[in-house]
């Protein structure tokens, strides 16, 4: 029999372009992170950039997902802020996994690779494993073998905790609001004027 496991997801959703969140944003994940004491999934649900944010026009919606991916995450919901073009031009420069309507992404479980999670945007009644929905949902709840996380606003971090294998069991769920005096990383806010500069760069090479 296999052995029981948990693991926690810890989610965002609707960054908008917003840049300067990310660096306190790192810092407040980082505690979470911590504070849950086991293995953390670090997800995005969708609306990292916004077309009226001049970063995210100049590099085609790939600012913020750069700088989520040195921040750590493993996986975001791209449908609809990437084209083609530029999600295969990001797929080859970040870990992060790229995930739309037509790719999703295995995380093998350990002690085994025998065993995974398939995380997607388009559950499959048929997928021999348990998955996870990157589409925002009204609640945080598992239907059948999927888990479906409720969409946070942006300087939230959605919080589930999952039984495995066998199956995805709920043990707990909630939403934490990142508190206003928490500190930038100084790492992270390096990435972002990185960033930032190779956004102005683009807008000057398209005049």
């Amino acid at each position: 029999m296999d052995e029981p496991l948990s693991l926690t997801l810890l989610y965002t959703a609707n960054i908008a372009g917003d840049l300067a969140l990310l660096p306190r944003l790192y810092t407040f994940l980082q505690r979470l992170k911590a504070a849950a004491h086991q293995p953390a999934l670090l997800l995005d649900l969708g609306g990292s950039c916004a077309d009226e944010i001049p970063h995210c026009r100049e590099t085609g919606g790939r600012s913020t997902l750069i700088v989520l991916d040195g921040m750590g995450y493993h996986a975001a919901n791209v449908a609809g802020a990437l084209n083609r073009e530029n999600s295969d031009k990001l797929a080859a420069q970040v870990t992060l996994a790229l995930v739309d309507e037509e790719r999703d992404w295995l995380l093998p479980l350990p002690p085994s690779s025998e065993a995974s999670i398939r995380v997607t945007l388009r559950p499959r009644d048929d997928a021999p494993e348990p998955q996870i929905c990157l589409a925002p949902a009204a609640t945080t709840r598992v239907e059948g073998k999927t888990l479906y996380l409720r969409a946070v606003r942006a300087g939230q971090v959605g919080e589930a905790c999952v039984g495995l294998p066998g199956g995805l069991r709920l043990l707990s769920a909630c939403a934490h609001q990142m508190p206003l005096d928490t500190p930038p990383n100084p790492s992270i806010a390096g990435a972002v004027e990185f960033v930032e500069a190779e956004a102005r760069y683009f807008a000057k090479q398209a005049l």
